[in-house]
């Protein structure tokens, strides 16, 4: 594994760099493509009153940033802290991966087995 160093961030950079990865995690929780289980309507609400949080979080960084006068980001070095922080594992998650399945398995008022 090649040894990757973290960037010099500013707080808020950090801040930045971290709540988009917290972001990107819930929204990781909300793809329903995720696995191949059965995910739950109570979860999936959890995971958006979180991604919620996490935008107002977000926004409360950027204006920080913008306060002190941080106008400019710097996108090869936020990359870089992103990925010393596991981002392609993070981010992959996010991917939909094409499971076959009955597309009507477990649904309400079908019924697979009978053969039509």
């Amino acid at each position: 594994m090649q040894d990757m160093r973290f960037p010099a961030l500013t707080a808020a950079e950090q801040d930045l760099v971290e709540g988009y990865l917290r972001i990107i995690d819930v929204v990781g929780r909300l793809n329903p493509a995720r696995d191949s289980s059965h995910q739950s309507t109570h979860g999936c609400q959890i995971a958006a009153q979180a991604l919620v949080a996490a935008a107002r979080d977000m926004l409360r960084t950027t204006e920080t940033m913008l306060a002190r006068g941080e106008d400019q980001l710097h996108p090869p070095t936020l990359a870089a802290a992103m990925l010393a922080l596991d981002g392609h594992r993070r981010t992959a998650r996010l991917l939909l991966r094409p499971v076959p399945h009955d597309p009507d398995a477990g649904r309400p008022g079908t019924d697979s087995s009978s053969g039509g």
